[in-house]
């Protein structure tokens, strides 16, 4: 039998937490193990409790749940499903940004609280299909790289990459997807976003997003806080990572009239 999906809520609304708890209990693959009315305590508690799924409220005192949890991502819980619960739909482009698998708006109808929990389900069950397909050997991911190009483990197949084909690197739960110039598919790997970073070279690829790696060549400009990828593709830039981007930018000689963006951001102290 399964165990339960561990959930946590974070919301600074007691009225708000309390109904959500009522639903998550009233649901047989669900269980609450915490809830935080306070942000600053709730990543205190996390950066040491690893959790299934937590449902952030996003306007909340000291910190907001974006921010509370970007932070998060640098924790062992940066495999966790988000869902963000908010009175405000404004906020939805941001959820998406940060992978949530969900987007509650308040107040919450059990009814759409169930769509939510089918969405989790499920994905679980597809990750729980894919970790049977892989094989013991590609439990430890295989990496070697040279100046060039990197050698990876995907579906059995030792593959050659080479870095100038690389466009961005894309974190989706335990696998990543590196896309490719001239290349409808992704190449998908089970290994973190962190390991990749580590592994190429810090000159020709950054960290943008707790979810995102970019190759510094292939960016065109930058808008809004978004690196512009292609016509049609442009990819977040979080707070943490937006002033080394911009360094890292103007060290390849970058001109300023090339960017959007061309004021030089200060660094904000509530930044993660």
């Amino acid at each position: 039998m399964m165990r339960k999906i561990n959930c946590v809520i974070i919301d600074d609304e007691p009225p708000a937490s309390d109904i959500l708890k009522y639903y998550i209990d009233k649901t047989p693959d669900f269980e609450v193990t915490d809830i935080y009315y306070d942000p600053i305590k709730a990543l205190g508690g996390l950066r040491d409790k690893k959790v299934d799924v937590i449902f952030c409220d996003v306007e909340m005192p000291d910190i907001n749940g974006l921010q509370l949890l970007e932070s998060l991502s640098l924790s062992r819980n940066k495999n966790a499903l988000v869902v963000i619960v908010s009175a405000h739909a404004k906020y939805a482009v941001d959820g998406f940004n940060i992978n949530a698998i969900d987007y509650l708006l308040k107040p919450v109808s059990f009814a759409r609280y169930l769509q939510t929990t089918q969405k989790i389900l499920d994905y679980i069950k597809d990750k729980s299909a894919k970790d049977i397909d892989t094989d013991t050997e590609e439990q430890v991911p295989f990496m070697e790289s040279s100046k060039n190009y990197i050698f990876i483990k995907s579906n059995s197949k030792l593959l050659k990459i080479n870095y100038n084909e690389i466009l961005y690197i894309e974190a989706i739960g335990d696998y990543v997807k590196i896309y490719l110039e001239d290349s409808d598919k992704p190449v998908v790997i089970l290994d973190s976003l962190k390991h990749l970073e580590e592994t190429l070279p810090n000159d020709s690829f950054k960290r943008i997003h707790r979810s995102y790696i970019v190759a510094i060549s292939r960016i065109k400009a930058i808008e809004y806080k978004r690196a512009i990828i292609g016509e049609n593709l442009s990819l977040p830039i979080s707070n943490s990572y937006y002033q080394a981007l911009y360094d890292s930018l103007v060290l390849n000689r970058i001109e300023s009239n090339q960017l959007v963006s061309t004021k030089k951001p200060k660094k904000l102290g509530n930044n993660h």
